[in-house]
């Protein structure tokens, strides 16, 4: 009887172990190296959702966890990242990675069936990667590099300037960089516009004079650039000592503030650049989303924000309805609900944070979680479509210009 008692103790025990153990969600994305401040724009927002779900009591009485996995943003060094997150750490579900490392992951992430919400992987190589596992809430960069081209032809969203008739595309030569390029040019056929020429460069080199002035050589009125932040400063100190006129136009890795101090604002000044920005529908919330992050880590909310905090609440919410629905919380589960808490159905109730879809759920109801960037609707691959805003670098800052809808870019 004593033995019995001390087994049925013992499985208590066990059981309740088991059940206070932590969800663990990996951060996959460069916190080194320098992409570093991808992984400092994304960490804390998707921290704050991890406090909103843990201060609720968690889920099924267990806490998520965000645990760390830094791809210095290197394909090489993202697959030894999703190594540890997926094999050592054990996790359930992945944020990230970036189109920089990408690749290094993917056969880890699929081999192992870990659900991803990325907010930061714009590559088309995630265009139709896979219909189970990969999920993103920033859109391709088959839509942004036809949004530069459609805004480059279209003085309406230009800030004063004419449209372009010559622009010129200079493209870096790495997987993450090459994605733009096809949609940037057959962007520009498509609105009527040949490019005046284009060349890829090799990346990391101390000087881009030749590279240059082959570009210049074509005469152009805008040059399209697409290059990491250091890369692209050398190139535009290079265009301007050899007498370059035109205008510059450049994508989400230089549309920063950093980029700005790297360069000067005298050589930034004029400068276009490309940003996911929110739809129409929900400027509301991300005015409130941006008072609740400033008040929470008393700083502003930086790009890949707003991506953030709809991937980190798509991931929870997941996690919500795979205890509620399956009675389990696995990577398979989590994978199963992803897009049934994001995308709508006849009969949901539309939320648009954790705790709204927490109660939702738990109250036996089915949820269409709505966006900071908008409605995100999941297709079959797991992409979505939003806006993207122009920005302009005027009096040395960066500031809105325009934005093209989605359904500016069909």
């Amino acid at each position: 009887m004593r033995r019995f008692v001390i087994s049925i103790v013992l499985l208590v025990l066990f059981a309740a172990t088991a059940q206070a153990q932590p969800l663990r969600v990996g951060l996959l994305l460069p916190f080194t190296g320098e992409y570093d401040w991808v992984g400092a724009n994304v960490q804390p927002v998707a921290q704050m959702i991890v406090d909103e779900v843990n201060d609720l009591g968690g889920i099924d009485g267990r806490e998520i966890v965000l645990t760390q996995g830094d791809t210095e943003g290197t394909v090489d060094a993202g697959f030894t990242a999703a190594q540890k997150l997926v094999n050592a750490d054990g996790v359930l579900a992945l944020i990230g990675p970036t189109s920089l490392s990408f690749s290094g992951g993917r056969q880890v992430i699929l081999d192992n069936g870990v659900p991803v919400v990325t907010p930061t992987a714009g590559t088309t190589e995630l265009d139709r990667a896979d219909t189970r596992y990969l999920h993103r809430t920033v859109p391709s960069d088959a839509l942004g590099g036809r949004a530069i081209a459609r805004a480059a032809t279209d003085a309406t969203y230009l800030a004063g300037e004419g449209a372009y008739e010559r622009p010129f595309l200079m493209v870096g030569q790495a997987p993450a960089l090459i994605s733009f390029q096809e949609p940037i040019t057959r962007g520009f056929e498509a609105y009527g516009t040949e490019i005046a020429g284009d060349l890829r460069y090799q990346t990391g080199k101390p000087s881009y004079r030749s590279e240059v002035q082959e570009a210049v050589r074509a005469d152009p009125d805008l040059i399209v650039l697409i290059g990491s932040p250091e890369d692209s400063a050398r190139i535009m100190e290079a265009a301007f000592q050899a007498g370059y006129q035109g205008d510059w136009f450049v994508t989400q890795d230089q549309t920063t503030p950093e980029f700005v101090d790297l360069i000067g604002p005298e050589l930034a000044e004029g400068i276009y650049g490309l940003e996911e920005v929110a739809a129409e529908e929900s400027a509301e919330r991300n005015e409130a989303f941006q008072e609740r992050y400033r008040a929470y880590s008393g700083n502003e909310v930086q790009i890949f924000g707003t991506n953030t905090y709809d991937a980190m609440n798509i991931a929870a919410l997941a996690m919500l309805r795979a205890h509620l629905a399956d009675g389990e919380i696995s990577r398979e589960t989590i994978a199963d609900n992803v897009s049934v808490v994001a995308n709508e159905a006849d009969g949901d109730v539309a939320v648009t944070s954790y705790t709204e879809g927490a109660e939702a759920l738990e109250a036996g109801q089915e949820i269409d979680y709505r966006g900071l960037v908008g409605a995100l609707e999941f297709d079959e691959w797991g992409n979505i479509r939003a806006p993207f805003g122009i920005r302009q670098v005027q009096d040395g800052s960066w500031a809105a210009v325009s934005t093209v809808p989605a359904d500016a870019l069909d």
